[in-house]
């Protein structure tokens, strides 16, 4: 839905008594927004600023002239934010790949598995250890921390480099 970013009337979010009625009505002065975000925006304008909605803007029109070129463009996570989710887990995780910075592969198993890796070393996570396990792992996959490599029906995947530079504090 069309918004204002400076209000069209007196009184509006963000009015800016500066502006003329055509730079109230110009493309400059408007912003697509979903339904949801426009109330959202309009109801507590000291929390959204012309600054903030500018900014929203100017990266919103970007990505879309980047996607048309037929690129993806997609938010990157906070890795930060995903530790809090699962301490315990990420903190395992940071732990192994400071014992060997160069392992990428992870499997998830039952304590009485057994799995013969191959060459290729890996970290192997427990379900016994980690409460929803399986869920985790999934949630990281969402963050881009890890990405599924599954082979054989062992459930595996690769952490991704920026989640390791960002386990290795680097």
């Amino acid at each position: 839905m069309a918004a204002h970013i400076s209000a069209a009337s007196q009184g509006g979010p963000r009015f800016d008594e500066h502006l003329t009625n055509e730079g109230r009505r110009a493309a400059e002065n408007g912003i697509w927004l979903c339904q949801q975000c426009s109330r959202l925006v309009d109801a507590d304008d000291s929390a959204y600023d012309v600054a903030d909605l500018i900014e929203w803007k100017t990266f919103a029109e970007a990505a879309a002239a980047v996607e048309l070129r037929g690129y993806v463009v997609r938010k990157g996570r906070d890795f930060a934010g995903l530790e809090a989710k699962m301490p315990k887990l990420i903190e395992e995780m940071r732990t192994d790949l400071r014992s060997k910075p160069f392992t990428r592969e992870i499997i998830a198993l039952s304590k009485g598995a057994s799995y013969n890796p191959g060459p290729i070393p890996l970290f192997c996570y427990r379900h016994e250890d980690h409460d929803e396990l399986l869920a985790k792992l999934q949630i990281c996959e969402h963050y881009g921390a890890i990405y599924d490599v599954r082979r054989n029906q062992v459930p595996r995947w690769n952490f991704s480099e920026d989640f390791a530079e960002y386990l290795l504090g680097m």
